[in-house]
């Protein structure tokens, strides 16, 4: 051995004298080099991220290369952070997991609990033992593992990765490899960190932030309308610009959404289709820095200029997005009639189609000399007499259009065999269906359905029926709005339905004979009129074929109430 030893073939044997805890009595304070410590603390904290970094990455890689389904990376990172500062605390170095003898470790029957005990149980005994076992081990045991080591990482990043990862980043990989081998350690980390940010902005900035743009006429609120106040909106709605944004939008990304806008509001694309609404919808951003919300500044004043709203939706106040926005000033407190905000997207939609309704009764006033509803005043407008119905303006001569062609028409209430008093629930039922069939079978068939509804007053808050409950009558609704929830899941529910006056509801229970998929809630008092099932089935009986027509009537709405859900359903999400 001795022979050995002085040829290099086996380490030199240490003093057998020194205890394992010699190293502990050569702490002391007062000989300490302190500049020597703070040259070392570049190196330290490249060990410390070099430390926090490997963990997300090892552990995965491990748990693929030996099929364990099961792995926490947040444990993991625990319990290496106690680990590293127990051992900080006992002088020792950090702890870190080495892919390569993990994968030969486990590979080699070292994957189970027991395996771990013994390796712990075998460290703490050389440890124990003194360094004196350090003059048996043979150089080239350590020099091949380390030799093999190294291999095993080179292999691993340069050549593993070609076809894996794209050339951008295996750019980076080469580097990183060259720079620490010529450079440095700390020296290639930080040239790593700083190519790592430049391509992440380069390749993010080549996502496009927005993820979908259509009109108004594509997806429509989910709100149970008028057929009158529908067919204007067919008409109209094409003003409705939505824009759903998606990702982290910052100086890279937020161009792509400035120019879409600029080139809607170019001339040629604003005589086909003039806008009054650009509605931003943020659900899908999940973060904003300040020269993207400053662009939205820019955006707002250009859309004031043109007299078009803007209206944001899907961000809280308290969102990072609600942040930025507030913090540049897009959304402020103050009230702005050309900035409005709304929770969610369905809800921002109902909002611009009660203003074009408005604008269709303030023409229908000029045209016709109705009065205006009030509830649909929601923003500043001239009075009936100033109205230019034939304006040039393209917006004007659209909704112009539209309103003459959705104005109902005038229709006799009276059926031609009605002789004595109609009943108090037709002139509901005539608003309600008449627009969807004028003839005069129709009526006659109103005529016949209308004494058997009652009328019933739901209180606020009411609920009129639950999911999964029996139909027992279908409703026409006089006044009061009317909200439908769906369960999501989760043991939540969802508004997915706004109900008006003048629209019915329930009839696809009642005739199909299946229980309620919604649940049904009064949003303030509301009066409606009931026809129960019990009398619907007498009258299936008695007189079958006027049923039958009212029947086909009946199901128009939930037709149209059905295209409206899928339309959201698919083109909203």
């Amino acid at each position: 051995m001795e022979t050995l030893r002085a040829t290099g073939w086996v380490f030199e044997l240490p003093d057998s004298s020194v205890p394992f805890y010699y190293f502990y009595t050569l702490f002391d304070f007062g000989n300490t080099d302190w500049r020597a410590v703070v040259k070392a603390i570049p190196t330290m904290l490249g060990l410390a991220f070099f430390s926090i970094l490997h963990v997300p990455i090892n552990v995965p890689a491990l748990a693929v290369s030996t099929n364990a389904d099961k792995i926490d990376t947040n444990r993991e990172l625990l319990a290496h952070g106690i680990s590293n500062l127990l051992s900080g605390c006992m002088g020792s170095f950090q702890n870190y997991l080495v892919y390569s003898n993990s994968v030969l470790f486990i590979r080699s029957g070292g994957g189970s609990n027991l395996a771990g005990m013994m390796l712990c149980a075998t460290t703490l005994a050389v440890f124990l033992s003194g360094p004196a076992i350090i003059g048996y081990i043979p150089t080239m045991v350590v020099g091949a593992l380390i030799f093999h080591l190294g291999l095993e990482l080179v292999k691993e990043s340069l050549f593993d990765t070609i076809g894996v990862v794209n050339r951008i980043e295996y750019a980076t990989i080469v580097a990183i490899v060259v720079a620490m081998a010529t450079i440095g350690f700390n020296e290639g980390i930080f040239i790593g960190i700083l190519m790592a940010c430049f391509f992440f902005i380069l390749l993010y900035s080549r996502r496009p932030a927005l993820r979908k743009a259509y009109t108004g006429s594509a997806v429509r609120s989910t709100v149970r309308r008028l057929y009158s106040q529908r067919r204007f909106l067919d008409e109209v709605c094409k003003q409705i610009q939505v824009m759903r944004l998606q990702g982290f939008m910052f100086f890279g990304t937020i161009n792509g959404v400035e120019a879409y806008i600029r080139n809607l509001l170019e001339q040629r694309q604003w005589h086909a289709n003039p806008i009054r609404f650009l509605v931003l919808d943020f659900a899908l951003v999940n973060g904003m820095d300040f020269s993207a919300a400053e662009a939205f500044i820019r955006i707002r004043r250009l859309l004031e200029s043109r007299e078009i709203y803007m209206v944001i939706c899907g961000a809280e106040r308290v969102s990072e997005v609600g942040r930025a926005l507030r913090a540049a000033g897009v959304w402020s407190d103050d009230e702005c009639e050309y900035v409005q905000t709304s929770p969610s997207l369905n809800e921002a939609l109902e909002w611009c189609e009660n203003v074009l309704l408005q604008y269709y009764y303030l023409h229908q006033a000029a045209l016709a000399g109705t009065e205006m509803p009030q509830s649909y005043s929601i923003v500043s407008t001239p009075q009936p007499n100033e109205v230019d119905v034939y304006g040039s303006s393209p917006r004007h001569a659209m909704v112009s259009e539209a309103t003459q062609s959705a104005m109902p028409a005038s229709h006799d209430h009276t059926p031609a065999s009605q002789t004595g008093e109609l009943a108090p629930a037709f002139p509901l039922l005539h608003q309600a269906f008449l627009d969807l069939d004028s003839s005069q079978s129709a009526s006659e068939t109103l005529a016949f359905i209308a004494p058997h509804f009652v009328r019933k007053q739901l209180p606020a808050e009411e609920c009129l029926w639950r999911v999964g409950s029996a139909a027992d009558a279908m409703y026409i609704t006089e006044s009061g709005t009317l909200r439908v929830f769906v369960e999501n899941g989760n043991g939540e529910s969802e508004a997915i339905e706004s109900i008006l006056p003048g629209t019915s509801l329930g009839e696809l229970a009642v005739i199909t004979g299946r229980n309620h998929s919604t649940t049904v809630i009064s949003d303030g008092s509301v009066v409606m009129w009931e026809l129960s099932k019990k009398t619907y089935e007498e009258l299936c009986t008695r007189e079958p074929a006027k049923t039958l027509a009212f029947v086909r009537l009946a199901l128009m709405y939930p037709a149209q109430g059905m295209k409206a859900i899928t339309a959201y359903a698919f083109c909203a999400q």
